[in-house]
């Protein structure tokens, strides 16, 4: 036992603490985002509270948005505060080499737009944006017709765009920066590709797939620009812009 203590004291010292600390609570923060941070996860904690309210649709979704922030954001800052990480380029908070960003992002998305249209069009992701269906546009009240609420579809999708920018900084700034120091560029790079694919199952499986290509295109855009702005940028536009595709059908009904 004293050998194996002796080992692991060795190894993680050579690994150095922090790529211990992102691997490991990035995996916990994962895991608890798949529970606690879920949209069933709203029942548990307020029950039938809301069952009432005009926008029960939204309101579950905002919930997953707001807790999924917080897990892969705001706790991440704190536990590398806690544990004294590096801080190495500040995880990408600052806009880095905006010129750059701005252009490359730009590239993509006139790549990626005409392609989530074409998307769109596909049986395998009909039905499946917005995440929230009708609920992210539709208020309900008892005793009425359904009512389309564009105010309500531009509070979900803000909340969907914090949702990306909690999301791409987990991935590719807290993540990538902080195993860059230790890793190197190309382990910090493909490190994060593979929990970042895992994540989109259930998706389509054209989009699961190409969450592969996605995430080390993203990957190589932050490590280029110094930042995860500009990954946040495009997926969240990527994403608002299928929603919209999706349901425009409906927000645009006389």
């Amino acid at each position: 036992m004293s050998r194996l203590i002796t080992w692991a004291r060795l190894y993680l010292r050579d690994l150095g603490n922090e790529p211990t600390v992102i691997t490991c609570a990035g995996s916990a923060l994962l895991i608890l985002s798949h529970h606690q941070a879920s949209t069933s996860y709203f029942r548990t904690l307020f029950g039938a509270t809301y069952d009432k309210h005009p926008a029960i649709g939204a309101l579950t979704y905002f919930y997953w948005f707001g807790a999924s922030f917080f897990l892969y954001l705001v706790l991440p800052l704190l536990i590398s505060v806690a544990t004294r990480g590096s801080f190495h380029r500040k995880y990408g908070l600052g806009i880095g080499d905006w010129r750059a960003g701005l252009l490359i992002s730009a590239l993509f998305l006139i790549v990626m737009l005409p392609a989530v249209y074409v998307a769109s069009k596909m049986d395998s992701f009909k039905g499946i944006y917005p995440l929230a269906g009708a609920g992210a546009y539709t208020l309900k009240v008892e005793g009425k017709p359904d009512e389309i609420s564009w105010k309500l579809f531009a509070i979900y999708e803000l909340g969907y765009l914090f949702y990306f920018i909690g999301w791409e900084f987990f991935f590719r700034g807290w993540m990538l920066n902080g195993l860059l120091p230790k890793l190197g560029r190309t382990g910090a790079l493909l490190l994060p590709i593979a929990p970042f694919a895992v994540m989109h199952l259930g998706k389509a499986e054209l989009e699961a797939l190409g969450s592969i290509i996605a995430g080390l295109a993203l990957g190589i855009l932050a490590l280029r620009t110094r930042s995860f702005w500009y990954g946040a940028m495009i997926h969240g536009v990527v994403a608002m812009w299928m929603d919209w595709l999706s349901a425009r059908s409906y927000l645009l009904r006389p």
